[in-house]
């Protein structure tokens, strides 16, 4: 992690044996005294200083703002998938910065997945920090689930805004290359929904396409789920569309 992110107001409060301060002693070796970046979740970052306190704990303490990447207007749709896949699924869209991320269940996916402690027990939420972490930002992609591709695509529309773009990396039906929609855009927000597991089937391909969205290729190989989402979300920032004004 190369922040800290926190969900109290500074200065902020570590604990002995809190995850962050053993991160702190053992990875950054950050001295007593030394500063170190952190922030308030969803609001501002800064450069803060670093000092131990009796019992094992330390606090921080913010000396100066700090330049704070903000979220990419992008909005995202992927499906249920096994844990492990969805971490770093939940972890890359936080990196990369998405603003909203919604996960369904896919038409050909396993809905056993659903039944994860990965969301019954909010566990989703600790990637999406360390995500934002990764990423030097304070800032945290809204996280929800739908029960289905349609019901997920509604929940992206119902941010508002008219998106320039909407694409669904697809690679037997794509209609053109993920680059080339994303030189055509020009936008400033995107909507971007990826398959399960299984990829995409005939209704799925219906309900994107009637929601407007494009089918791109990522290439013209099959990739995993996880594979697919980074490379779609590495486009779509390297191309600059849905960076904020």
């Amino acid at each position: 992690m190369n922040c800290l992110i926190f969900k109290t107001p500074p200065p902020f409060k570590l604990r002995a044996g809190d995850p962050k301060l053993t991160h702190i002693e053992n990875v950054l070796k950050t001295p007593d005294g030394g500063k170190i970046f952190a922030g308030l979740a969803n609001s501002g970052l800064f450069v803060c200083r670093f000092s131990r306190t009796e019992g094992g704990g330390a606090l921080l303490y913010p000396l100066s703002s700090a330049p704070n990447p903000p979220p990419m207007n992008v909005f995202f749709a992927a499906a249920f998938a096994r844990p492990q896949i969805a971490q770093r699924i939940l972890f890359e869209a936080a990196c990369f910065g998405v603003k909203k991320l919604v996960f369904y269940a896919a038409s050909k996916g396993e809905r056993g997945y659903l039944k994860s402690g990965l969301y019954s027990k909010g566990e989703y939420g600790e990637w999406l920090e360390k995500g934002a972490e990764q990423a030097c930002s304070t800032h945290i992609p809204d996280f929800e689930t739908a029960e289905s591709l349609a019901e997920a695509l509604a929940m992206l529309e119902a941010e508002g805004g008219e998106p320039r773009l909407k694409i669904a990396p697809d690679v037997y039906e794509a209609e053109s290359t993920a680059s080339d929609a994303l030189a055509r855009c020009g936008g400033t927000r995107v909507c971007l929904a990826i398959g399960g597991e299984r990829g995409f089937d005939r209704s799925d391909r219906d309900t994107l396409r009637k929601a407007g969205y494009l089918l791109v290729s990522l290439g013209r190989r099959v990739l995993r789920t996880d594979t697919a989402a980074i490379s779609a979300l590495s486009a779509v920032s390297m191309s600059g569309a849905g960076r904020q004004k």
